[in-house]
């Protein structure tokens, strides 16, 4: 029987299984972006020793803390959306989120957003921790996850917690092809043979691989894509433990959805990407050094007004 992955009360948008830097080819219809709120499992395993090629100075468990406070002060979290902000913390079941990374798009056909971090620091305020940087989205915008296959180069819109993936070295949030910038996690400097699983319904669909050899098709050999993936995030849409498309007859909804650095065009503008959000490489240093697993952070995709809706 298939597995299905969490849901809590709406729907949710998925992402592209080929690289997020790289073209997609499969057909999306009109995207209906609703207030989903999957909300993506963050793997429960143990963690195991980690080598060298994790960062292993940073505890991903998250800390005994109250629960953030559900008021926003706007004076406080100026540069970031405090409307959306104030809807999001004060939805039941957000109550132990101690930090939002906002993705808000103008319309769910846009290609273009902006992303922004906003914090419930010590004092159990709100504050904005990372102000709104513009930010690209899928070549074919949002798509809610339930209706979205890999493939389909449509970014999800929703609530996703911080992905985590299973390496053999431990689990981990961050990764790159550059070395670590001074993640708050896990972080995976890539390894040659290092791979992500795209292939729809093979086991390796949606984890984490040191396979060079069977890095094929779909699957994303992480170190080819380059400056992209100098910095990454994983974005906790359908990933581990519980992956869909990973089986046979399971829906593949999608793989590999990162946050990650932009990639430019010949004219030197940032490219739409084929699911994943993309920022600017400062931007991208700056939320990396910002999105603290221990706060228990989460995504939010989407077109504000939806967001606010809830």
């Amino acid at each position: 029987m298939a597995r299905l992955v969490r849901w809590t009360i709406a729907t949710v948008v998925m992402f592209s299984a080929v690289s997020c830097a790289s073209p997609g080819a499969a057909r999306v219809g009109n995207a209906q972006v609703t207030t989903p709120t999957l909300q993506s499992a963050v793997n429960s395993e143990p963690a195991h020793a980690l080598d060298t090629a994790v960062s292993d100075t940073r505890a991903q468990a998250p800390p005994s803390a109250p629960p953030p406070s559900r008021s926003v002060d706007s004076s406080l979290v100026v540069g970031c959306n405090a409307d959306v902000l104030r809807s999001l913390t004060q939805r039941t079941g957000n109550e132990t989120v101690r930090q939002w990374i906002v993705v808000l798009a103008p319309f769910a056909t846009s290609t273009s957003a902006s992303l922004e971090i906003a914090t419930s620091g010590t004092d159990d305020k709100w504050h904005c921790s990372l102000p709104a940087t513009s930010a690209r989205l899928g070549r074919k915008g949002l798509r809610p996850l339930i209706d979205r296959r890999s493939g389909d180069d449509t970014t999800p819109s929703g609530i996703f917690a911080l992905g985590t993936v299973n390496t053999a070295q431990g689990p981990i949030s961050f990764f790159g092809n550059s070395p670590d910038p001074g993640a708050l996690g896990g972080y995976r400097k890539v390894q040659k043979d290092d791979c992500y699983g795209a292939k729809p319904n093979s086991p390796g669909y949606g984890h984490w691989r040191s396979d060079a050899s069977g890095c094929s098709g779909a699957d994303e050999r992480l170190q080819r894509v380059g400056a992209a993936y100098e910095h990454a995030v994983l974005i906790g849409a359908n990933t581990e433990p519980n992956v869909s498309g990973d089986g046979p007859g399971e829906i593949p909804y999608a793989s590999a959805i990162f946050l990650h650095r932009f990639t430019y065009g010949a004219a030197g503008s940032a490219k739409a990407t084929s699911g994943c959000v993309s920022i600017a490489h400062d931007a991208l240093v700056s939320a990396v050094r910002t999105i603290d697993p221990r706060l228990n952070p989460h995504f939010a995709i989407g077109v504000a007004q939806e967001l606010i809706a809830g």
